[in-house]
């Protein structure tokens, strides 16, 4: 076997022009004093629950598991879907996040990944590396069945500087929407390719523009074959792109691997000689050799560290850790009105003194409070009710009616379409119903409207001359 390229990977990359598209060996990590991946966790749960002993083969437990049920007469598979699905929020509760996702945070070039799995352990673990664990990652996962609003939602670009996770098939719900054996497999790269269901054409452009770096994905030859045509846009006999493969075996060449080198005549392949994760390890390394993370930085973050102490300020933004990134520009955006604004950082885990000093900063310093709302605000709204931010809010709108003659709260939207008013964010509306007496304002991905800036140009003004007297 040829010498491994590292160096056409590593300039490729640096281009931003790989995509890493991750399979079930990077999800490994020790469970019980063994390796196991959190497919085959899943499997074992599934197999007891049902009273199912068949093998389990490495990377093909949960297929196997779904095959044997499958094979009793009268047999449906309604039901598996939310019996995975209640087994993954289960396990991945205590579960860590494997190491090698970490480490692959860590290379801060990639912003665009492609996830086999129906998880979001990828999302959180470049949420972690890279944004201290506020949930900044946009994680599009693709659906046969997807709803009018989640489609619209997905077809919208996510804002410079945030990393994508795709989840090509699918992610863990109650409904038969994400794909547990081969023929969903097969119904969705078919509705993919075939168009019946459209992808986010900003997401197909980058991906097929790409190459793709393959790791630890063990698939069936026939199905890889579908799911490498449905990233490329030419027929793979003309296609130029690059493929760079690392997952154990991949040195005895498969059928999927000489399929391509026979019909790829125009692709360059380049293949690992060893398993995913010690691929990721020298990867990793060569990689921040190449390009030391700047001081006070995470290996994965294009910038240093915030500081973690409370700031003064009279304006005060109030966010969830879903909604960081456009907080973050709608930050600079009121600091360039010249309002003294700041926002807490800390929110993933503030602490009980953190929390104490922000909550009296809200009850006595702050002069103007900004709560942040988006429909990802309202879900976790439904799923975190007693969550920090929302103490916040309580705490504003408690101080709010103690205060008489200038405006205290002014909540904004950073959703792009505001179009439809407040309907979207009833569930918010009806834990704080103090929140329907005011003016929303609007502020698409953290940019503020022309009639926003207005409002907060005048409100800065009303401020100084306070500070004035």
């Amino acid at each position: 076997m040829a010498e491994f390229n590292w160096d056409r990977l590593l300039r490729r990359i640096g281009d931003g022009a790989v995509v890493p598209v991750i399979g079930q060996e990077l999800m490994r990590q020790q469970v019980d004093g063994r390796q196991v991946t959190l497919a085959g966790l899943i499997a074992q749960r599934l197999a007891k629950n049902l009273e199912i002993d068949v093998e389990q083969p490495p990377f093909s437990e949960l297929s196997a598991v779904v095959s044997a049920y499958l094979s009793r007469p009268g047999t449906v598979t309604t039901e598996l879907y939310q019996d995975i699905a209640w087994a993954y929020k289960e396990i991945t509760r205590d579960l860590a996040i494997p190491p090698a996702l970490l480490k692959l945070a860590d290379v801060g070039r990639f912003d665009l990944f492609v996830n086999l799995g129906f998880d979001s352990m990828l999302t959180a673990a470049l949420d972690r590396r890279r944004f201290a664990g506020a949930s900044v990652t946009r994680q599009v996962s693709f659906s046969i069945n997807q709803s009018t609003d989640s489609q619209d939602q997905a077809m919208k670009p996510p804002p410079e500087g945030t990393p994508v996770v795709f989840n090509l098939f699918g992610y863990a719900s109650s409904t038969d929407d994400y794909v547990i054996h081969d023929e969903d497999a097969l119904e969705f790269i078919h509705r993919l390719v075939s168009g019946d269901v459209e992808p986010p054409p900003w997401l197909l452009s980058r991906l097929r523009g790409a190459d793709l770096l393959i790791l630890g994905v063990h698939l069936p030859d026939w199905l890889g074959r579908f799911v490498l045509r449905a990233a490329t846009r030419d027929r793979l006999m003309q296609s130029r792109r690059g493929y760079f493969i690392a997952r154990e075996n991949a040195a005895q060449a498969s059928a999927l691997d000489e399929f391509l080198r026979r019909f790829g005549r125009e692709t360059r392949i380049h293949v690992y000689d060893g398993p995913a994760e010690g691929f990721v390890d020298e990867l990793v390394r060569r990689w921040l050799e190449q390009n030391p993370p700047k001081p006070g930085a995470a290996p994965g973050s294009a910038m240093g560290a915030e500081p973690t102490t409370a700031q003064d300020g009279s304006i005060f933004i109030s966010y969830g850790r879903e909604n960081l990134a456009e907080v973050s520009r709608l930050h600079e955006q009121i600091s360039g009105l010249g309002g003294d604004a700041w926002f807490d950082r800390n929110e993933l885990m503030p602490g009980e003194e953190w929390e104490r000093t922000i909550l009296r900063k809200i009850q006595k310093d702050v002069r103007l409070f900004i709560p942040v709302v988006s429909t990802r605000t309202v879900e976790r709204a439904r799923t975190e009710g007693e969550a920090y931010v929302f103490k916040e809010w309580r705490q504003a709108i408690s101080r709010a009616e103690r205060i008489v003659g200038r405006k205290f709260i002014i909540p904004v939207v950073i959703d792009s379409d505001f179009s439809g008013g407040l309907t979207p964010y009833q569930t918010l509306l009806d834990e704080f119903p103090e929140l329907d007496r005011y003016n929303f304002g609007h502020a698409p991905a953290g940019v503020l409207t022309d009639t926003l800036r207005a409002q907060l140009v005048q409100e800065i003004r009303n401020l100084r001359r306070e500070e004035a007297r």
